[in-house]
């Protein structure tokens, strides 16, 4: 296989990995305006933990640097956070 060939993969796997976290953001909506139901606040600090946890253990079991994939899941819950907080500003009207 050839070094563009390869990298093409990389691509594609690149792709779906956006196409992931944009669905991601899109459930992030959907929790906000559960948690705002509820009367919940947005950062929950056990349910953090217990995404970090997850991921760290997925990835050790995948022979992957834990500690890199903690930070991507720090990246994304921070993201999420955020979609949520903009929901919430816009009083889930958008």
């Amino acid at each position: 296989m050839s070094l563009d060939a390869v990298r093409n993969e990389i691509r594609g796997i690149d792709e779906r990995i956006i196409d992931l976290v944009a669905e991601r953001q899109r459930l992030a909506t959907r929790i906000a305006r559960l948690k705002q139901e509820s009367d919940l606040p947005i950062r929950d600090d056990e349910q953090r933990k217990a995404v970090l946890d997850r991921v760290s253990a997925y990835a050790a079991g995948k022979q992957i640097d834990p500690a890199a994939i903690r930070r991507i899941a720090l990246i994304l819950i921070e993201m999420n956070e955020e979609q949520q907080r903009e929901y919430s500003e816009d009083d889930g009207s958008s």
